[in-house]
């Protein structure tokens, strides 16, 4: 089974780092300040019976310099994505890159171009969770409410260029109202939509009926994925499998794409086998066409690979 995968981080927290990255709220993999692509290809080429052949890098600036904003916050933006794409050149996979700016940021169009000139460069990812509150999100509020952040999100619909959208499930409904007026942006959902244990429990009305609002918005995209975070033990948890069944059935095959989240998950206490092996058997009981769909082949399509 080919792997394609849609989700992963590569980052630098050491103390003369170029990257970008924070070593305040990102960890140093395996006591490694540095989890380059080298590694992360040879955690994810240890999946016994899959095949890697490229990815999506996701940025991690988003949750990084919690108390800086403007120029400086624009810099640490552009220094992850030039460092990035300068990795991703060394390899004969197939890798696009999702980095990030923040859509409230008068300086928006400029930071575009900048982001564009990596020839890798597929979409923003911008982390919204609010209360619970991401690192960045506590002091600056509910973006989704900001008219400044709603005007941002409006201009991504002027690229060619997709948005991933990570959330708490209390937000999906004012997100699916906002997603709704610009139907030709592509968007991703991360993480499942970030459940927590709570979500699942007690049958889950609000998860799932929110769920559903963004899977009547034909442009939105599934990532299953953190599904450690409701339970690190997940593989065992039967609310969160039948999440899962269900997000597909509302999705649909074709728009739901399994990612490992690597380096997260490995610090979570999963290898690549046993996170590829549980994948498996979330979708044992679809055809091996539609298996690959979700390894690989989704992704591919919404994350244009291969395009330049």
């Amino acid at each position: 089974m080919r792997i394609w995968d849609p989700h992963f981080h590569i980052w630098d927290v050491s103390g003369d780092s170029q990257s970008g990255h924070d070593a305040t709220q990102l960890f140093a993999v395996d006591g490694n300040p540095l989890y380059g692509l080298e590694q992360y290809e040879a955690d994810l080429q240890a999946a016994v019976g899959f095949e890697l052949t490229g990815g999506a890098f996701v940025e991690a600036v988003s949750v990084c310099h919690v108390d800086v904003d403007g120029p400086k916050y624009r810099e640490a933006c552009l220094a992850e994505a030039q460092w990035v794409s300068r990795c991703l050149a060394n390899s004969p996979l197939d890798y696009v890159l999702v980095g990030t700016t923040p859509l409230e940021d008068p300086e928006l169009p400029s930071l575009l171009d900048g982001l564009a000139a990596c020839p890798e460069f597929r979409g923003i990812r911008q982390i919204l969770n609010y209360e619970p509150s991401w690192p960045r999100n506590g002091s600056r509020g509910d973006f989704l409410d900001r008219k400044d952040w709603r005007e941002g999100f409006a201009v991504l619909a002027e690229r060619p260029i997709s948005f991933e959208l990570q959330l708490n499930p209390g937000q999906f409904r004012k997100a699916a109202g906002v997603l709704s007026r610009h139907p030709g942006t592509p968007v991703i959902l991360n993480h499942l939509g970030s459940p927590v244990a709570s979500d699942l429990e007690r049958g889950g009305e609000r998860y799932r009926d929110g769920l559903k609002a963004l899977a009547d918005l034909e442009q939105v995209n599934l990532k299953i994925s953190m599904l450690s975070y409701p339970d690190k033990a997940w593989d065992g948890n039967a609310l969160v499998r039948d999440a899962v069944h269900k997000a597909i059935e509302l999705f649909g095959v074709r728009r739901c794409m399994f990612a490992s989240n690597f380096p997260v998950e490995k610090a979570a206490g999963w290898s690549a086998d046993r996170l590829y092996a549980a994948f498996s058997d979330l979708a044992g009981h679809l055809s091996e066409q539609e298996q690959q769909l979700l390894f690989a082949d989704n992704a591919r399509r919404v994350y244009r690979a291969g395009a330049r």
